[in-house]
Parts: structure tokens; C-alpha cells; sequence
């Protein structure tokens, strides 16, 4: 990865920004006075030194968390994508219903000789012309005792057009193998993502009720001195409240996602992932052309509603042989017991070939005829439409993917530092009684919306280049 490199996120808690932020919430901690940001005591006011130093100290904490907000852009070591690529692995190593889907594949191809051979054939054994007032086997010249063999034969062509239409049902196994790679490599990658989404909401999340927690501070070192209503005090209660309430529900879904994760890994399902700190933002590389020609030779689905039509081709020209006859040969021998007065009887031998008459094909082998020129022409039809959705999504996911690259982009230079600000100046104007404080809480809000719009745009953007690689059938990063 290139330095200065967009990454998708700042990795909380890691890097100097991290360490930054470590240091200034220990200084809100001394600052403030209030290990919970949450309670305030509106009923004492504060010492005049106190007062200075408090509204001070917690301007400038708010103005340092504001602006080590910012996502970091530093190179990212080759181990951050090394750990999406193994868990990536180990779904494909270790998912039970991928495995369950290879041995199905495997069963069909142990299908495709059988469905070219021969039926097996049939041996006799009788007893033949035997008299039945005491069944003696030396009495009359006809009774003998018989082995025969016989052996079906199907016209010549119809076996090879079985075992081809066996080797293509199992070629379309493989197919819904590689399908169900394709789909579990982008669950996991939409799971890695929205977890790093996950993560860097709640880091701001928690920065932003500290934010507030200081602005909680401000407000009531003026309220103490009578410069700031009790209303508020309310407000930022209200609002520190309602980031409690969402932090509460991030850890939910973290919990969901961790067990979706694992759950294709096949682990336990509350085992803990270890994520990177930051992702650069995968590129796409390829024309829409391009995409589009990669699509129509890797998609699984698509190659397997190739093969579906080629099967059904074979299904038709086998069925078209179904009126030729099919052949039945066979071969006996007779052996005859010498006659009571000492006559030798010689042993019979005998051999007879059968031909099947097709005399209902109008009833049997036209109807089958039709019926595989409509499976076929109803696999063609499925082909074209899951050819034309392929280009939709692909038209689709790229315009998504261009748009939200545009986006990212704009929160980076332009909405984000803007609004952080906007919301600088708010404060010192508040300092001075020139704002009321509800501007200034509305100003945060807004940034914090803005720094949270901005994370999902860069995870959506990494799931958005997932589901493209899931349409393309081929892995893009």
C-alpha cells in the first residue's frame, strides 16, 4: 500500500491518534472534575479560579477532540490485508455447508461411468419339458436342464448422450460449489467490513459523549455563575443519554456480526476476531467493459446456467434416439440326461437376438422429443436472464461504487473539516455569550452525524466492491 493511501478506517485506540486521545480524555477526566459526564450538580457553582480554569481547560479539550477526529491516511502494513485474506481461508477451509456441497459434487462425478455402461446382464437357470407324474430328468428326450445369459444393448450413441448428460450434472455441481465460494467469500468481507464499521461508529460515538460531557462541563460552570439557563444542562443530558442508548445497541450488533463471522468459519460463535487497525479502500481496476467480459467467464451462476443448457441439448438429441430400437441378445445351452435304455441324447445350444418396436412412439418418445425442446428452450431463456441481471448489477455496483468514492471523498476535504470548524467557532463564540448553546449542540450533532455518514460511506464502499466481486465470480482485492 502506498504512503498517504485512503484507508477505510482510523483504527480507534491504535496509532498516535489513539494515543492523542488517550491523553485527552485523561485531561477531560482532571478538567471536568466529573468521572461521568452524565451527572452533573447543577445545585453548586464553582470558584472563581475554578470557574476560569474549567471553562478554559474544557474549550480546549473540545477543540482537541474535534480535530483528532480527523481519519488517519498513514500506510497501512501488509498484515491488515493479510488478516481479511485469512479469515477468508478458513470459511473456505472450514464451512460445513461448503463442505457438504463438495461431497454432493463428488457423489455426481462418481455417477458418470455408471451412466455410460451397459445394463448388467441376466442369467438364468431352468428346468425344461420336465414330466410331472414323476419328474424324471431321463424319461423324455425334451426335458433338460438350461442356463442361458442375456445381455440389453442400447442402440449405439444412447449411452455415450447418458454419461454426457451425467458429466454435465456434475459439472453443475461444481458449479454450485464454486457459487457457494463465491457467496461465503463475500459474507465474510461484508461482515469484516460492517464490524470495522461497527467499531469506528463506536469509537465516535464514545468521543462524541465525552465531547458532550465537556460541553455538559461549560455549560454548567455558566449556569453556576448565571450565564447559561438549566435548560441547558437538560439538553446535553438528554443528548448524552441518547449516545448511551447507542452504544448499547452498537455492542448488540457487534455481538450478531461476530456470530455470523464465526458461524461460517465454524467456530464458536462468541470467539472474538481479531480486526486490523485500518483497510485501504479496495479498488476496482477494470473497465465496465472489462467487468463485464470477466462476469461471462467467472460467474459461477452463469457458467452453471451454461451448462444446464448444454445438458439440455444432450437431454434433446437423446431424447430424438429414444425411437431408434434398442437390442437384446442372448445365448442358452440345454443339458439332456442320456435316455434309461442307454441312447445318448446330445445337449441342445441356442442363441436369439431382440429388437424393441417403438410401435407407440406417437404416445412415448414424440412426447419426450417435445418435452426436451421446451426444458431447452426454458434454459436458454434462464441463461439470457441471468445474463442480463449480471450486467445490471454490474452497471449497478459500479455507479454505487463511483458515487461513493466521490463521497468519501468530499467528507474528507470538504464536509468534515468544515464542519469540525464550524463547531471550533460555535465554542468560542459561546465563550463570549455571542451563541446560544443549543447552537453549538446542534453544530456537534451534526458533526458527529457527518463523522458517522462518513464511516458507513467507506464501509459501504468495501461491501459495495464485495458484492461486485460475488457478481464477477473473481476476487478483485
Amino acid at each position: 500500500m502506498r504512503a498517504g493511501e485512503r484507508m477505510l478506517s482510523p483504527g480507534g485506540g491504535a496509532g498516535e491518534g489513539g494515543k492523542v486521545t488517550g491523553v485527552v480524555m485523561h485531561a477531560v477526566a482532571e478538567v471536568g472534575g466529573n468521572a461521568d459526564p452524565g451527572k452533573v450538580d447543577t445545585r453548586k457553582g464553582l470558584g472563581m479560579t475554578g470557574r476560569g480554569i474549567g471553562r478554559r481547560g474544557g474549550l480546549f479539550i473540545i477543540i482537541v477532540l474535534l480535530f483528532t477526529a480527523a481519519p488517519l491516511f498513514a500506510e497501512g502494513p501488509a498484515g491488515e490485508q493479510d488478516a481479511l485474506r485469512t479469515l477468508v481461508q478458513e470459511a473456505l477451509d472450514r464451512n460445513p455447508e461448503l463442505l457438504a456441497s463438495e461431497l454432493t459434487a463428488e457423489a455426481k462425478e462418481q455417477r458418470i461411468l455408471p451412466a455410460g455402461s451397459l445394463p448388467d446382464p441376466m442369467l438364468s437357470l431352468a428346468f425344461s419339458n420336465l414330466p410331472v407324474d414323476d419328474f424324471a430328468l431321463d424319461k423324455e428326450p425334451m426335458t433338460s436342464r438350461d442356463i442361458g445369459l442375456t445381455q440389453a444393448i442400447p442402440f449405439p450413441g444412447k449411452l455415450s448422450l447418458k454419461e454426457e448428460i451425467a458429466r454435465l450434472e456434475a459439472v453443475q455441481a461444481g458449479d454450485r460449489v464454486e457459487s457457494m465460494k463465491n457467496l461465503i467469500r463475500f459474507r465474510v468481507k461484508k461482515d469484516f467490513f460492517l464490524l470495522l464499521e461497527n467499531r469506528e461508529i463506536t469509537r465516535l460515538t464514545e468521543k462524541n459523549k465525552a465531547l458532550l460531557g465537556e460541553l455538559l462541563s461549560v455549560a454548567n460552570s455558566r449556569y453556576a455563575v448565571g450565564k447559561a439557563p438549566q435548560q441547558d444542562l437538560f439538553k446535553a443530558q438528554v443528548e448524552i443519554s441518547r449516545l448511551t442508548n447507542m452504544l448499547i445497541a452498537l455492542r448488540k450488533r457487534r455481538v450478531e456480526l461476530l456470530a455470523d463471522l464465526n458461524t461460517l468459519r465454524d467456530r464458536p460463535v462468541g470467539m472474538p476476531v481479531e480486526l486490523p487497525g485500518s483497510y485501504p479502500v479496495p479498488k476496482i481496476g477494470h473497465s465496465e467493459e472489462e467487468l463485464l467480459d470477466i462476469a461471462k467467464e467467472s460467474n459461477p451462476d452463469l457458467k452453471k446456467e451454461k451448462d444446464a443448457v448444454k445438458q439440455k441439448e444432450t437431454a434433446l438429441k437423446l431424447a430424438r434416439k429414444q425411437i431408434l430400437p434398442d437390442f437384446q441378445v442372448g445365448a442358452a445351452y440345454k443339458f439332456r440326461e442320456d435316455a434309461s435304455n442307454g441312447t445318448e441324447r446330445p445337449d441342445f445350444f441356442s442363441a436369439a437376438v431382440g429388437i424393441s418396436l417403438p410401435i407407440w412412439y406417437g404416445r412415448k418418445q414424440d412426447k419426450e422429443v417435445e418435452a426436451a425442446v421446451r426444458d431447452l428452450s426454458s434454459m436458454q431463456s434462464g441463461y439470457r436472464n441471468a445474463w442480463n441481471a449480471v450486467r445490471n448489477r454490474v452497471r449497478d455496483i459500479t455507479a454505487d461504487v463511483t458515487a461513493l468514492t466521490d463521497s468519501l471523498s468530499l467528507f474528507d476535504t470538504g464536509l468534515l473539516p468544515q464542519a469540525r470548524e464550524s463547531v471550533a467557532s460555535s465554542l468560542s463564540a459561546y465563550q463570549v455569550g455571542e451563541v446560544q448553546f443549543s447552537s453549538v449542540l446542534l453544530g456537534q450533532i451534526a458533526l458527529y452525524q457527518q463523522e458517522i455518514e462518513r464511516e458507513r460511506t467507506a464501509q459501504g464502499l468495501g461491501v459495495r466492491v464485495a458484492q461486485l466481486e460475488l457478481v464477477l465470480g473473481e476476487e478483485l482485492f
